[in-house]
């Protein structure tokens, strides 16, 4: 099938970025977390991602850091997702609701990263309710238009399992001591597979709409 090199520019730059993406969460997440287990001990039922960010040493300055600077990144990988969707049918109202919602969730990521809950408790769950509900929001936009477009069933099957864990850890963590059997460690698990989802769903995107070829 004939593709213009601007469309191919735009796949190959997806693809690439979202690579990144992918390295530097994981790449943060493992050598935090290795820092981490060497002196606390961990387990991914117990221990938030943000336990690892609030702790003093080189666990909470590579977490934090790392996050920083996946922020702009992933920021980046959206604004790409969402050319690459226009050139695929996407309207300008669904350009425009994403970017702003992606941005409010950079903004609640930055205030994750930034401001550990050993800083500012208030403004760390601010940020948390910020970031994860923004992220549900966006991601059902998202797989709203790959329905829509008629793309391969994978890309929005993953933008929904997103949608769907990150809700779970949303309204988990929002409930926390307002029912009878939500503890504290009752969303942790649920705050892993959030990142987890995440960074399938970055393979997927980068994998299918990476490829120029892809047109449903």
């Amino acid at each position: 099938m004939h593709t213009d090199e601007p469309s191919i520019f735009l796949a190959k730059s997806l693809r690439i970025v979202g690579i990144i993406g992918v390295l530097l969460g994981v790449g943060t997440v493992l050598w935090s977390t290795l820092l981490y287990i060497q002196e606390h001990e961990f387990s991914v039922y117990t221990t938030y991602l943000s336990d690892v960010g609030a702790t003093p040493g080189w666990p909470q300055v590579i977490f934090n850091s790392g996050m920083l600077v996946i922020s702009p990144v992933r920021y980046l990988f959206l604004v790409l997702l969402v050319v690459r969707l226009a050139h695929l049918g996407a309207g300008r109202a669904f350009s425009v609701s994403a970017l702003t919602v992606g941005l409010l969730v950079v903004i609640g990521n930055i205030g994750l990263s930034a401001v550990p809950h050993s800083l500012s408790l208030t403004v760390h769950k601010m940020s948390a309710f910020l970031y994860f509900f923004g992220v549900v929001i966006l991601q059902t936009l998202i797989a709203g238009q790959e329905f829509r477009r008629r793309l391969a069933l994978v890309l929005p099957l993953s933008s929904l399992a997103v949608v769907a864990v990150y809700l779970i850890f949303a309204v988990l963590l929002s409930l926390i001591g307002k029912i009878e059997g939500i503890t504290r460690n009752t969303p942790v698990i649920w705050e892993w597979l959030a990142f987890c989802s995440l960074m399938v769903w970055l393979i997927v995107h980068s994998i299918f709409l990476g490829d120029a070829r892809t047109t449903k």
